[in-house]
């Protein structure tokens, strides 16, 4: 395999791990921010403070729910374009970087 094709894979596989170590972890801190006690409490006509930070919560963590989705398509894409470079060096073949340009 030559170095290029080394070099892109590697740098293509570690994105997309990234990219997906990050979602999950966004997804767990929203997970659980969505299910903490927010800490307002509701004396005192307040009720109205802690419905709309519950609600704020609630909303962003819908959110990062659906792009987890676009998340999904990316890291797709990107483990397509690793398959492509694996399978455009297997069609060159051994030997292919000898040839004169």
């Amino acid at each position: 395999m030559s170095k290029d094709f080394s070099i892109t894979q590697l740098v293509l596989s570690t994105q997309r791990t990234e990219l997906e170590v990050s979602a999950r972890e966004l997804d767990a801190k929203m997970s659980t921010a969505h299910s903490a006690e927010t800490g307002v409490q509701a004396p005192l006509g307040r009720s109205s403070l802690r419905e709309m930070l519950e609600g704020a919560i609630g909303e962003t963590h819908a959110l990062v729910q659906i792009g987890q989705d676009d998340v999904l398509k990316v890291t797709g894409r990107i483990m397509a374009l690793e398959t492509q470079t694996a399978d455009l060096d297997l069609q060159l073949g051994s030997g292919w970087e000898d040839l004169p340009l």
